[in-house]
């Protein structure tokens, strides 16, 4: 009996603890990683509650702000992945723990599988906008340059699980395969990254994709700037400033971007994840009169690790980063604005202009520019 008195007690203690976390917030808490939308109690009439609509925003109100939320949230990822090597199946891009502690998103394998494979038509009349953009662009001496930058799954195929691993699917053609005889058939200007990447892990070149992360690592983004230099150099016909690499660090520690999927991870020992990284320690390489150009660029998460070089060693006079074409970020300085299309000023945008370039990954190949490309021709008369 005296135990059951104290189990019920000790239970009744724990359930308080729990209300006073969740509305007063006395201790502090673990922080999770990840975007989500904030919910909130929400009723607006007296269905919403004999439908169950209110309750369900309470619910999902309780789910977000219920006390010590970090420390349960991770101490149950934890178990998840200490016992049965696996993230949680909540996470909206679902991670995937590949072999040698290559962690993935399952969206990038989805893609890998060719599961959403376009219809050569639909590619075709991208490409078909994008010569038209190029066309309408050099007029007013502007160039124009797609670059394709590389998924973790088409370099590093062979380390995710063979579970996860189509292989009938991968007879077909992905939408990169579709793509490039397209683009050089109309004659676009592009760079392809998974290419260049193929080379570098064929050449022994390793750590250009890390462990922990679902984006390029800061080293291989490094040695894919150079590239776009160069690129940009020929399009431009002008020496630009250079990036120049005196020494590679290793560190056990990753940076930023490198440790993108083991934080989404949210389990309580995230080290644990890490592996070795390589970070270059670059200098400027600028000779007197070396070209600043005015770039546009118009791209999704992946431009974030090749922009800051071009930011850290100022290659350009200005720049504007439009993310997702949803926010404008400008350089220097990285101001932050949104981006309001319905009174956009695209003589502002485009006209003043030495080089725009466009950035589309292989997992977003059906959305290249985000809806800039058609705008653009629409406002420029084409």
């Amino acid at each position: 009996m005296l135990a059951k008195k104290i189990f019920i007690g000790a239970l009744c203690a724990f359930i308080v603890l729990i209300l006073v976390q969740t509305y007063l917030k006395p201790f502090g808490d673990m922080i999770l990683s990840g975007v989500e939308v904030k919910a909130r109690p929400s009723i607006s009439s007296p269905n919403d509650v004999m439908s169950g609509t209110f309750q369900d925003t309470v619910e999902a109100w309780l789910k977000q702000n219920i006390g010590f939320r970090g420390y349960s949230v991770k101490s149950d990822n934890q178990i998840n992945y200490s016992l049965f090597n696996e993230f949680s199946r909540s996470h909206p891009r679902r991670i995937i723990l590949g072999k040698n502690k290559q962690l993935y998103e399952l969206p990038y394998i989805d893609n890998y599988n060719r599961n959403t494979v376009l219809p050569r038509k639909d590619m075709e009349a991208q490409v078909a906008d994008l010569k038209k953009l190029q066309q309408a662009l050099a007029r007013k001496n502007i160039r124009l340059l797609l670059t394709i930058t590389p998924s973790k799954a088409s370099i590093y195929p062979e380390y995710i699980p063979d579970k996860f691993i189509n292989h009938d699917n991968l007879l077909k053609e992905d939408n990169y395969q579709i793509l490039l005889p397209l683009l050089r058939r109309y004659g676009v200007d592009f760079l392809d990254g998974r290419e260049m990447f193929i080379g570098f892990k064929k050449a022994g070149v390793p750590n250009i994709f890390p462990t922990s992360g679902s984006h390029w690592s800061l080293y291989g983004a490094y040695l894919f700037t150079e590239k776009l230099i160069e690129r940009m150099e020929g399009l431009l016909g002008r020496r630009m400033v250079h990036i120049e690499s005196k020494r590679i660090i290793t560190s056990r520690e990753p940076i930023e971007l490198d440790k993108d999927i083991a934080r989404l991870g949210n389990i309580l020992f995230t080290r644990s994840l890490f592996t070795e990284y390589l970070y270059p320690d670059t200098r400027t390489d600028a000779p007197a009169n070396v070209f600043r150009p005015d770039i546009l660029i118009v791209g999704s998460s992946f431009c974030w690790n090749f922009i800051e070089y071009l930011d850290r060693h100022r290659t350009f006079s200005r720049m504007n980063f439009y993310y997702y074409f949803n926010t404008d970020y400008l350089y220097p300085g990285k101001k932050r604005m949104a981006i309001e299309k319905d009174s956009f000023d695209w003589h502002r945008a485009v006209s003043p202009r030495d080089l725009i370039i466009i950035e589309a990954n292989e997992i977003a190949l059906g959305e290249i520019g985000y809806g800039f490309i058609r705008a653009c021709l629409d406002a420029i008369g084409q």
